[in-house]
């Protein structure tokens, strides 16, 4: 997920200083797969909300994480700013 903000960030022309992801999966036994996926995507930024938005429709839409996991898991998650105070 990182490397495919790495890829958008210079073609959408987004300012980043970090991004951390936070994730949790459940996987499945029989057959052995992930059976769910949840993530935090935490950007440091200082660019408006619909910019963070932006950021991360793309990050679904073009990044190898979701083009190959998605399909067969359920995959959720957010990109939030990273507060001030951390």
């Amino acid at each position: 997920m990182i490397k495919g903000i790495e890829r958008v960030a210079p073609i959408l022309k987004f300012q980043v200083r970090g991004v951390e992801v936070r994730m949790h999966g459940v996987r499945q036994d029989v057959p052995p797969r992930m059976a769910s996926i949840r993530y935090e995507i935490i950007v440091d930024t200082d660019e408006p909300d619909r910019r963070l938005a932006l950021l991360h429709d793309n990050v679904r839409k073009y990044g190898t994480v979701f083009n190959t996991v998605a399909p067969g898991t359920d995959l959720s998650g957010v990109l939030r700013r990273q507060d001030a105070t951390a």
